[in-house]
């Protein structure tokens, strides 16, 4: 673990972090990594999950410079050190996916001379929503490939959901934790946790939060449910049959958060796109126990090989 937490601080202080305002004058968090070598192999743009945040990435960032790679991340709209979309902070609001899109698109454009050669995206869970989205509609353009990391492509929860959501939001509570969902953020225990096998990772990300409560995230609300509903509902054949460049999808077996028949259906549709699984391996497969997460490495690494070629 001493080689994981020198690659993580060393991450933290090359990062250039910078905000960046959207059509709609709010801003998103973002930070930059340069590639230190001589020529970088390419670029990544780094799309993190639901109440994720920049610097719960360092050793993915780290891995990926290694790699030979610049990097770019953000902290989405509505969450991180980005402007929140609600009087209560904590609530998990996304007004559109889409916008989300766009704000992505905004961090882009503002490092777009420093992200050299060709650009990948890489995402995870709710990240590979909103990428998808982008690349689907046309808001990120000249992306070579993209690869995504156990992605929000289809929810795991009871059927009324949607019906529930929409009619909230219809009553204006849209901006409301969705009922039965945590209003705050609190530490998981470890052993309960649908995340990653990791404790000391797991603990790491904890201590994060606890650090800086301004980063806690609750429940989503409302609003996130039904906006996510309504745009995986969106990622239709006609619209995946467009999506030319080459995909990457990997899924965590032992998964409880998304739903992996989704990912199955989405790769399916899409003209060159690749599925694996990782046996046993929760959500965060990026945040996994070493064993696991040089799996997903190891996916990742023969499949952008063949981008790059």
């Amino acid at each position: 673990m001493q080689l994981v937490r020198d690659a993580f601080i060393d991450a933290l202080t090359k990062l250039e972090v910078f905000r960046v305002k959207g059509p709609d004058d709010l801003t998103i968090r973002a930070a930059f990594l340069p590639y230190l070598g001589k020529q970088p192999r390419g670029s990544i743009i780094l799309a993190p999950g639901r109440s994720e945040y920049i610097e719960k990435y360092a050793e993915t960032l780290a891995a990926l410079q290694t790699r030979g790679f610049n990097v770019l991340v953000v902290d989405h709209r509505g969450q991180g050190w980005s402007d929140r979309l609600g009087a209560n902070q904590y609530a998990g609001h996304m007004d559109s996916f889409a916008k989300a899109g766009i704000h992505l698109n905004c961090a882009i454009e503002a490092v777009s001379d420093r992200l050299t050669g060709k650009k990948i995206v890489l995402s995870h869970s709710m990240g590979g929503c909103i990428s998808l989205e982008a690349l689907l509609s046309g808001t990120i353009s000249n992306i070579v490939g993209a690869a995504f990391c156990a992605p929000m492509w289809g929810l795991i929860g009871p059927p009324v959901m949607g019906v529930i959501a929409q009619t909230l939001v219809a009553l204006g509570l849209g901006k409301h934790v969705a009922p039965t969902l945590p209003k705050v953020w609190h530490p998981e225990p470890f052993e309960a946790n649908p995340l990653t096998h990791d404790q000391k990772r797991f603990a790491r990300n904890n201590a994060l939060f606890l650090a800086e409560p301004c980063l806690q995230l609750a429940g989503p609300t409302n609003g996130w449910i039904n906006q996510a509903l309504k745009t995986l509902a969106s990622f239709t054949p006609e619209r995946l049959a467009t999506l030319a460049i080459p995909i990457l999808v990997v899924s965590a077996q032992a998964e409880a958060l998304v739903d992996n028949h989704a990912h199955v259906r989405v790769v399916s549709q899409l003209p060159h796109a690749q599925l694996h699984i990782v046996p046993g391996a929760k959500h965060e497969l990026m945040q996994e126990i070493d064993a696991l997460q040089q799996q997903f490495w190891g996916h990742f690494d023969t499949w952008v090989e063949t981008v790059l070629t």
